[in-house]
């Protein structure tokens, strides 16, 4: 027996470019909602054209970028400049549920979009709206992209500098996609309490609000009641035993500790360290550090880890039930065995060949299912069947490509 999607019936509307609130929209759409994506003429969104950056193929139907953000999407191409584009997303929305965009406020306004004017026509309507920086400040209108506003404004780039070193550089769309977890969750909500009150709302976040919020313990602790410091050294982390320490065949490894005053008399005899039970100073890691001696634990412990392989490590690890992990490469992720079971790839077949595995979303139901990953086509590609079921006739449709209205 097919299992069913468990939001299917729920039909979203997407006016939104490059990837966070895309994603959102991908991860709806996945489980049984209706997403139609409007992209503006002639080019769409380009984030179509992104993978050329990254190495990959950008035709429609072989453009694995565009594709892992808007995966099972129906695609429309309109012109909402137009009195007739305007119409007509107005007739999708009347019977829509939610409403998806990070068009800039002042630009949705211009349109006729904002949330205001679709409240009043649109009451049941839930109105998401994803930004850079906020809704107010003297930010608001600025552009934000996830390596500017999640990660270099809110600190985490700097936290991680090593003195004098180049700043570290964020995987692609890194933050874009945990903040579009967050966006998610706030459209499941207001979907929930429409339920009880009968009326939508506006729902809204941001790039930089889900920074601070993933940075939260390095934004609290830096404060000038608590005194941390960063970026901080080699000799100087949170925790000395969740950290990384090179084994003797050069493999970076990070056991660690659940509780470093309950695990203590563990770690001493792992790592030949007895000062861990036999120094007052080392009963908890806050007094290693007042009493200066944290720069000399970690050396012990080092010396130690460089004395055997990862492999020995990692049973020694195992018997001890104590978490670890050695350093990988995103590079042989697709390979990983782990993953594989759970269900977290799919393989994708491309026209020229190609079957990369592709991720999917980390949400898995006993007893609802998600649907498979699909290849996008061209700018427009469901222009013609969005509208036929939505009650215009060949003739319209035909009409509003002659004048421009629609691809």
């Amino acid at each position: 027996m097919t299992k069913p999607l468990p939001l299917q019936g729920y039909k979203i509307i997407e006016l939104a470019t490059v990837v966070a609130a895309p994603t959102a929209g991908r991860l709806l759409s996945d489980y049984g909602a209706e997403v139609i994506k409007i992209e503006m003429p002639p080019a769409g969104d380009p984030l179509r054209e992104m993978g050329e950056m990254h190495m990959l193929p950008t035709e429609p139907g072989n453009n694995p970028l565009f594709d892992t953000f808007n995966s099972g999407k129906k695609l429309i191409s309109v012109d909402l400049k137009k009195p007739e584009g305007f119409k007509l997303l107005t007739e999708l929305l009347a019977d829509a549920d939610v409403f998806i965009s990070n068009i800039r406020p002042q630009s949705l306004e211009k349109l006729g979009l904002g949330y205001e004017t679709l409240k009043e026509s649109f009451p049941r309507l839930v109105y998401a709206h994803f930004s850079g920086f906020g809704l107010k400040g003297p930010d608001k209108d600025r552009p934000g992209y996830d390596t500017t506003a999640f990660w270099m404004r809110t600190g985490a780039v700097g936290d991680w500098l090593p003195d004098g070193g180049f700043p570290a550089r964020p995987s692609f769309a890194f933050g874009d996609i945990v903040s579009a977890a967050y966006f998610l969750n706030g459209i499941l909500m207001a979907l929930l309490a429409r339920e009880r009150t009968g009326h939508g709302t506006m729902v809204s976040t941001s790039l930089f609000n889900t920074g601070i919020w993933a940075n939260a313990t390095s934004v609290v602790n830096t404060q000038p009641q608590y005194g941390r410091v960063y970026p901080n050294s080699r000799y100087d982390p949170w925790n000395l035993f969740s950290d990384y320490y090179r084994c003797a065949d050069g493999v970076w490894i990070a056991p660690v500790s659940r509780n470093y005053t309950i695990d203590r008399p563990l770690l001493a005899r792992l790592f030949d360290a007895p000062e861990l039970v036999e120094d007052p100073d080392c009963v908890t890691v806050s007094r290693i550090r007042k009493a200066g001696k944290l720069e000399s634990v970690i050396r012990r412990v080092g010396e130690a880890v460089a004395k055997k392989t990862a492999e020995e490590w990692i049973a020694l690890f195992e018997e001890c039930d104590l978490p670890y992990e050695t350093v990988r490469s995103v590079q042989t992720l697709y390979r990983d065995r782990q993953a594989w079971e759970n269900g977290f790839f799919e393989n994708v077949s491309y026209p020229d060949g190609s079957e990369p595995a592709m991720p999917v979303p980390p949400i898995i139901f006993t007893e609802y299912a998600r649907r498979g990953f699909t290849p996008q086509g061209e700018l427009g590609a469901d222009t013609d069947g969005v509208l036929a079921s939505a009650g215009y006739s060949g003739e319209s449709i035909e009409r509003l490509k002659k004048d421009g209205i629609i691809k």
